[in-house]
């Protein structure tokens, strides 16, 4: 198996951030074509409705190196669909699947090797994703939505394009409709959510709140957490620093392999420490000894949804029923 392919299954070592080679630098942006979201192929899932709510889902890094000098996915490439589609989207999106019709684009994610480039070369790369994700969500809105209430969901590059798009177009997102968005693996600070239009979740049962976090063990430093990152404690659904036990993590569902997860109840306790990132203990050796740390020790920015699978799932009926009781 190539380092490539064994990349791909593992589909969020993302977002450490990287350096162009300096042989690439000032050579114009090699863009494959844009995806047509009326072709049925440019959609990862695209749900026949048969739920009052949906969720719009933009997948996390699962192009990974090496590059080869092309750093932006060609949405022609079949191999990657396939494991985009089957080890990361379909995996991800279960946790909305009893509760939400689900509506997940593919779109010209980045390598991750554009990751670590400074922000000025990263965002010339990173334009062509954001500008696919805009228009899936437009023709969502236009063809496939039906007027319908709606989740936003993301993670890791995911929620970075998210993030851009919501920036510069904050009225976007029709605010009365939106039950929620989770959007961990990326940092929002409290000017992104006035900038956006949406608050930060502070109960289980808020609607129209943004739930992000990233996921650290004692000592471990994310990449994908900046200064005055904010967070939500999936385990509590609020923002305060107390420490939430074990007990209230309903369970784990963590990825192995195409072939293998991991169920564990009650997996893990979790606090929300003063950088703004959750914090969990090490994880016990029995389930150590399967995680994938390639983003270095006691970084689990690739569990963010595994570690907390059935809070989340539980949690997502909870906000549909409390958005469906307001109506």
């Amino acid at each position: 198996m190539t380092k490539r392919k064994t990349f791909r299954l593992l589909y969020t070592t993302s977002f450490i951030i990287l350096v162009l080679a300096s042989c690439n630098h000032g050579r114009q942006v090699s863009t494959p074509p844009a995806p047509d979201y009326s072709v049925d192929r440019f959609w990862s899932i695209k749900d026949n409705p048969t739920h009052d709510i949906d969720v719009f889902f933009v997948h996390p890094t699962t192009y990974g190196p090496p590059a080869d000098g092309k750093y932006i996915a060609d949405l022609s490439d079949q191999e990657l669909n396939k494991v985009t589609d089957q080890n990361t989207v379909q995996w991800i999106t279960d946790t909305f699947r009893d509760s939400c019709n689900i509506f997940a684009p593919r779109y010209r994610q980045v390598n991750i090797e554009v990751m670590k480039m400074d922000q000025g070369k990263k965002i010339k790369y990173m334009t062509a994703g954001a500008n696919d994700v805009e228009a899936a969500f437009k023709y969502y809105l236009t063809h496939l939505n039906n007027g319908r209430p709606y989740i936003l969901a993301s993670h890791s590059q995911g929620s970075n394009v998210l993030q851009m798009i919501l920036l510069k177009n904050p009225g976007l997102v029709d605010k009365s409709k939106l039950v929620a968005a989770y959007m961990p693996g990326w940092t929002f600070t409290d000017k992104d959510l006035e900038a956006m239009g949406i608050s930060l979740g502070e109960s289980p049962q808020q609607t129209g709140c943004l739930l992000t976090w990233n996921t650290i063990g004692p000592g471990g430093i994310s990449p994908t957490v900046s200064m005055g990152a904010r967070c939500v404690n999936p385990l509590s659904w609020t923002a305060d620093r107390e420490s939430r036990p074990a007990s209230m993590n309903i369970g784990a569902r963590i990825f192995i392999s195409p072939e293998k997860e991991l169920k564990v109840p009650h997996f893990t306790a979790a606090k929300i420490n003063s950088d703004g990132t959750l914090e969990i203990p090490s994880p016990r050796e029995d389930v150590a000894k399967f995680l994938n740390m390639s983003l270095g020790k006691e970084i689990y920015h690739r569990y963010d949804y595994d570690f907390f699978y059935e809070n989340i799932r539980k949690n997502v009926k909870v906000r549909c029923e409390a958005f469906k009781t307001k109506q």
